[in-house]
């Protein structure tokens, strides 16, 4: 059972990053060609590029932050079964 408890882990994580990468090919990327259509100055390029950059670490900042955060709860669990037993 322990093991049960690792494997859900580690699909729930593997899950969330997934979650990440497909954020980043379906919202991320398509923002250059929604936004250079129009207008093919370098200015809009630059802003493009900045808006997608923002964007990406926002994404990379959160799945940081929600991955610590089950950790610390997986462990914070492993922990409190282990004094019990």
């Amino acid at each position: 059972m322990k093991f049960l408890d690792l494997r859900f882990f580690i699909l729930f994580m593997w899950g969330l990053v997934m979650i990440a990468c497909l954020s980043f090919i379906f919202i991320i990327a398509p923002i250059s060609k929604q936004q250079q259509i129009h207008q093919i100055y370098s200015i809009i390029v630059i802003q493009t590029s900045l808006i997608q950059a923002i964007l990406a670490v926002i994404i990379v900042g959160i799945l940081i932050y929600m991955l610590n955060k089950f950790k610390k709860i997986y462990l914070f669990k492993k922990l409190l079964d282990k004094e019990k037993g």
